[in-house]
């Protein structure tokens, strides 16, 4: 591929990727793992050591594990779909490249609406007709 067509692949959006922002993708990944914690393992959590967290995990473990493990399984099987359509999505904006449409499907698959949310408001610049 030339230099010239590689630009004009980038301009013409078929490359398109955006970065979640840091803040979100912290803590996602934070809330995840301690979903998945609470819900596979809840036995191996210093619930002492977390202070009014852990106190607040304890509670959620003691009271409401039935709906802990409903959250963190809907939470997954709602991040799948989204990293599903997301690709759907690149196709229907003109991101053509299978690269750039993996970046997003594992991205969407990680952090979910971060990353899906930039994704439906990307607006692929107009095609021109010559």
């Amino acid at each position: 591929m030339t230099a010239a067509a590689g630009a004009e692949r980038f301009r013409d959006g078929s490359c398109h990727f955006q970065r979640s922002r840091l803040i979100w993708m912290i803590a996602i990944t934070f809330g995840m793992i301690v979903l998945g914690w609470i819900t596979l393992w809840p036995s191996t959590i210093p619930y002492s050591h977390l202070g009014i967290f852990g106190t607040f995990l304890n509670y959620l473990v003691e009271n409401h594990h039935k709906w802990v493990c409903y959250g963190f399984w809907i939470s997954w099987l709602i991040h799948i779909v989204e990293a599903f359509y997301g690709v759907k999505l690149c196709q229907s904006k003109g991101i053509t490249d299978p690269a750039i449409q993996f970046q997003w499907f594992i991205q969407t698959l990680l952090f979910g609406y971060a990353s899906f949310g930039l994704l439906v408001s990307y607006k692929p610049s107009a095609k021109k007709h010559y």
